[in-house]
């Protein structure tokens, strides 16, 4: 993309990647390792079976999955002692936070 780069967004990084950018895929592939990490220190102390990406960064598919469980698999302590958590897209993409939200406030049925 070029112009502003105050203009830039996310979906413009995943489009760029999806298109073969190799700067756009060097940076998901950051950013999936970041997040990679710091899944595998939420997992030394909360110990999930799963986490579900969702949200906009989720469009960018296995571009962030794969550095995601990279970046997990090698941070991760006590590796071979615990269970492996999965990493997953979310089935709403973009729309799981705002679905969520709703579902918080809805009442119950009786």
């Amino acid at each position: 993309m070029r112009g502003d780069a105050g203009q830039l967004e996310g979906k413009h990084v995943t489009e760029a990647a999806q298109a073969g950018d190799p700067a756009a895929v060097e940076l998901l592939a950051d950013i999936g390792r970041w997040i990679g990490e710091g899944a595998a220190s939420l997992t030394s102390v909360l110990d999930p079976a799963r986490f579900v990406i969702g949200g906009g960064v989720a469009d960018a598919g296995d571009l962030l999955l794969g550095p995601i469980r990279e970046g997990f698999g090698r941070q991760l302590t006590g590796r071979g002692h615990r269970p492996t958590a999965t990493f997953e897209i979310a089935q709403l993409g973009n729309d799981a936070g705002m679905v969520g939200a709703a579902a918080l406030v809805r009442p119950a049925k009786a």
